[in-house]
């Protein structure tokens, strides 16, 4: 069965209210014609989410398809939210792995971090986004993660809607914390993981200040992204 992305609606309102008709988006639609499907055949949607639908292809017209929805079901949530604020790293084909990698386990938010150490200071959400939606397309998943915009250190340190869970992923032989051994499953938690150059100083102790708990994630030195993608894996398998 193949999975179409359809943003910007609620698919289980939409058919409960009797409005099954649906135009898919461009990008869809070229995929359509790739996969040479034809009228009357099955595919399946999520609106990311979490709400997959059956659905019969309609119109298989390569910029406007149309498909008409014959079943909707609707994906718990999971009972806690993941997000990792992580520095984008210089080589951003790394990055986007972290990424893709990430939606496949799963994850809530993605925090773009710009920090003192920082190698990359541009950054496409847009995307960031893209590589998101086919993880979700290909690990057949009904979430997707939201993806900000990228945010300094220090605005981060300032916002006030931030979880309860706080943890900073820090290099240092005097942690000897393990984010396994700090977390507590089914709460919502925030992980920091810092660029190649790790947090500065200052950086530490505005964390510190703010409520975030230094933590190990093992005794390899991590790249970033692999710490970031370890960091997700822990949360999850905590949670399970």
């Amino acid at each position: 069965m193949h999975l179409f992305y359809h943003p910007g609606i609620n698919l289980l309102k939409s058919f409960n209210a009797g409005d099954i008709h649906h135009q898919l988006t461009d990008v869809e639609s070229a995929h359509i014609k790739v996969m040479r499907l034809k009228p009357g055949d099955k595919v399946k949607l999520t609106d990311g989410i979490g709400n997959f639908a059956d659905a019969l292809l309609e119109d298989a017209n390569p910029k406007k398809s149309t498909v008409v929805l014959t079943a909707v079901t609707a994906e718990p949530g999971k009972p806690f939210r993941l997000t990792i604020a992580v520095a984008p790293t210089k080589n951003i084909a790394r990055y986007e792995w972290f990424i893709e990698k990430a939606t496949e386990i799963g994850i809530d938010e993605i925090i773009p971090l710009y920090c003192d150490h920082s190698e990359r200071e541009r950054l496409r959400v847009d995307r960031l986004e893209k590589v998101a939606v086919s993880a979700m397309k290909q690990s057949l998943k009904a979430w997707i993660p939201k993806i900000h915009e990228p945010v300094s250190f220090s605005d981060l340190m300032l916002s006030k809607n931030l979880p309860d869970d706080l943890f900073m992923a820090w290099i240092d032989d005097n942690v000897t914390l393990h984010l396994k051994d700090a977390y507590t499953s089914g709460k919502d938690v925030l992980v920091l993981i810092g660029p190649e150059g790790d947090f500065s100083k200052s950086e530490v102790a505005s964390a510190k200040d703010r409520g975030f708990v230094p933590v190990s994630l093992g005794k390899s030195r991590l790249r970033t992204e692999t710490a970031a993608l370890s960091a997700c894996m822990i949360v999850n398998l905590l949670n399970e």
